[in-house]
């Protein structure tokens, strides 16, 4: 009794060729029909060639080039994927004595890391929280090249079994027209490192813009 052909494979296989858009193969036992939508970046013929010799080596089938329709579609360039800066938290560590209670964060953005610190006399910190948001806003503000952000407030809030870091951002972009961020992560394993990455969940809509100003595309922060 024939098989019955893996036309779904077959027609993933012919999509994987270069300038095919979508393929659908017609039949059961043998393939009957195939009908290719392409980019015109490669002649007809040569891809129907193609196409015989990726079934023949890969399937073993034969199949004669009149089965083979292939449309040509011009979809346009597609446009290029734009990347935004988007920091990530690369390390935490803090430090109490009797005099003083220090924090450090680093911050990487592509191949750069960034370090900020916060420290408050020990008989004065009630919030060390807030000493982590510091240090964190400070990492993006060295890579902005100016102190467009500063810390608003932290806090914490318990959601049921879920613990969840808020932290609240002033930002004063080059119009100096304020607005306050927002950002919310949430505690897992540490509270401090919630409390850096909500940070950095409320500063990076704006860091997107900033990239663009780079570019020069809007020539200024927003």
């Amino acid at each position: 009794m024939p098989t019955n052909l893996d036309l779904k494979g077959i027609e993933k296989a012919i999509e994987c060729i270069e300038g095919v858009l979508q393929a659908r193969v017609v039949g059961e036992h043998t393939i009957e029909e195939i009908h290719v939508l392409s980019r015109p970046t490669k002649p007809p013929k040569l891809l129907v060639r193609d196409i015989e010799t990726l079934l023949k080596a890969k399937f073993n089938l034969s199949v004669d080039h009149k089965k083979v329709s292939v449309v040509t579609f011009d979809v346009g360039e597609e446009p290029e994927e734009k990347v935004f800066l988007r920091p990530v938290l690369f390390g935490l560590s803090w430090k109490k004595n009797l005099e003083e209670v220090k924090v450090e964060v680093e911050v990487k953005l592509r191949d750069r890391i960034y370090c900020g610190t916060g420290s408050e006399g020990s008989l004065h910190t009630k919030n060390q929280n807030i000493l982590i948001a510091h240090a964190t806003v400070n990492c993006i503000n060295q890579m902005v090249g100016n102190g467009i952000f500063s810390v608003y407030g932290v806090s914490l809030h318990h959601l049921g079994d879920i613990e969840v870091a808020l932290v609240f951002v002033d930002y004063q972009g080059i119009r100096k027209s304020g607005e306050m961020l927002v950002g919310s992560a949430l505690v897992r394993d540490d509270a401090y490192e919630a409390v850096a990455r909500a940070t950095l969940d409320a500063v990076n809509r704006k860091l997107s813009f900033y990239q663009e100003y780079l570019e020069g595309e809007q020539g200024e922060l927003g």
